[in-house]
């Protein structure tokens, strides 16, 4: 879905200004919005066919986070060639004019990228709220994956940080005790009204940095990952600490009467590179967008920020969509990223797990029970299967750390793609990938890795 009336552009390499403030510093009143780029041809365009713009920078410079007022400044060789120090959201005066001012500036030799953004938005297939913790039920998943087996393994370390990219957290909730680093929320949507049936709620316009969850869907995957147990088998991360990005809003589906998270793409991609500078070693993106609802001539959604931070070493994963049909989904078709799919207690594909050859292995995502805002909740989807695999990732990383080792993303999807249980006649599908998630057999395949890398060393 497109977000009418705002847009998202980058220019070529040596042709950003230096005076337009970073998004970060506009949500903190450190900054405030540009009415021009380049003082010449796209100015020029914004105005005729936009009726004027307010611009933003959409990332920070990793070097100036933290530091209000200077966000914008002091990107390094990486950010620029990325392309991240010279992206921006544009908000038009005149909305109607997006498709003219995109036309425009994509005429111009210094833009490299101009497109309507996107908006994002969760979508479980089933959603049971304030339900009574039954253990039996929150434990299936669990065993079926031996996340429990892989726990007496390896408890996990309080030095892997696990970030749930997503619509919050309740910091307050009994499972998040003592769990939680302080988080962030990158969130500025306006308010209102984001599409037919959709109706913004809660806090919208990048009022403060709290990532409090108004959805649940965020609860619920940040509970599969790190709970502490008391009435849920403990998270599949075991000791590692939850950093919670909020970049979706909560807003009202007034079809179905209930509330979802909605997200524009300059504040999902904002926030996940906070999550990387942060320090993340695992990331969990529980949202997608089809490759089928893409400008043919945009770029690809996310491929910049997933290229940063699988080279800050960070482990990406990301649901594989809910469609039920083979279809192309991103982030989860990027390369970098390990794509989940969704199975049931049988192992067997869940019917509306979206399928495709980007799809990497598959876990438990039917009828799960965790965290609501208040309480428990039970939920159905590609969303809840992926936190597990981020869940057994953040396990894995931890482990190699206490063994003197560092593993980035590459080596822990190797991993995970050799030690899956095999789903089926045996081999890749694309249904399932390449099988099931095994969180013991994953744990072993490490050890084994390790000792290898000893050997050649010695």
């Amino acid at each position: 879905m497109k977000r009418a009336g705002h847009l998202m552009l980058t220019l070529r390499s040596g042709e950003a200004p230096r005076h337009v403030p970073a998004h970060l510093d506009c949500l903190a009143g450190a900054g405030r919005p540009a009415s021009r780029l380049d003082g010449g041809r796209i100015d020029a365009a914004l105005s005729r066919y936009g009726g004027g713009a307010r611009i933003e920078s959409i990332y920070h410079a990793r070097r100036s986070l933290g530091r209000f007022g200077e966000h914008h400044a002091n990107f390094d060789d990486q950010e620029e060639a990325l392309g991240l120090s010279r992206s921006y959201r544009i908000q038009l005066g005149d909305g109607e004019g997006d498709e003219s001012v995109v036309a425009a500036l994509r005429d111009l030799a210094a833009v490299e990228a101009v497109s309507v953004q996107l908006l994002i938005r969760t979508e479980d297939v089933m959603h049971d709220n304030s339900v009574l913790p039954d253990m039996k039920l929150a434990r299936q998943p669990h065993e079926q994956i031996n996340a429990i087996a892989a726990l007496a393994m390896e408890a996990g370390d309080e030095r892997v940080t696990t970030a749930v990219v997503d619509t919050g957290i309740v910091i307050g909730h009994p499972e998040f005790q003592r769990k939680c680093l302080a988080g962030y929320d990158t969130v500025d949507i306006g308010m209102g009204r984001v599409g037919d049936k959709l109706k913004l709620v809660g806090d919208s316009r990048g009022l403060d940095y709290n990532p409090y969850d108004e959805v649940g869907h965020g609860c619920h995957v940040a509970g599969i990952i790190g709970a502490q147990g008391w009435h849920l088998p403990r998270g599949v991360g075991g000791r590692s600490l939850l950093l919670a990005v909020r970049v979706l809003a909560g807003a009202l589906d007034e079809r179905r009467g209930k509330r979802v998270g909605v997200g524009c793409q300059p504040d999902i991609d904002s926030g996940m590179k906070v999550a990387a500078d942060l320090g993340a070693d695992v990331i969990n993106m529980s949202f997608g967008t089809p490759a089928s609802s893409l400008d043919p001539a945009a770029p690809v959604p996310h491929r910049s920020v997933v290229a940063y931070a699988s080279s800050m070493g960070c482990t990406l994963v990301a649901a594989a969509g809910n469609s039920g049909i083979e279809e192309i989904i991103y982030p989860a078709a990027l390369s970098e990223v390990i794509c989940c799919a969704s199975v049931d207690a049988k192992g067997r594909r869940s019917s509306f797990s979206t399928q495709g050859d980007h799809v990497t292995l598959a876990a438990p995502g039917e009828q799960i029970l965790s965290c609501a805002q208040r309480g428990y909740q039970v939920s159905s989807g590609t969303s809840f299967a992926a936190p597990f695999v981020s869940g057994v990732a953040s396990l894995m990383k931890a482990r190699a750390m206490r063994a003197g080792s560092r593993l980035d993303g590459a080596q822990t999807k190797a991993l995970l793609i050799d030690s899956c249980k095999p789903l089926g006649t045996g081999g890749f599908s694309r249904d399932t990938g390449h099988g099931q998630l095994d969180a013991l057999a994953a744990l072993q395949a490490l050890d084994r890795w390790l000792q290898g890398k000893k050997g050649r060393r010695s």
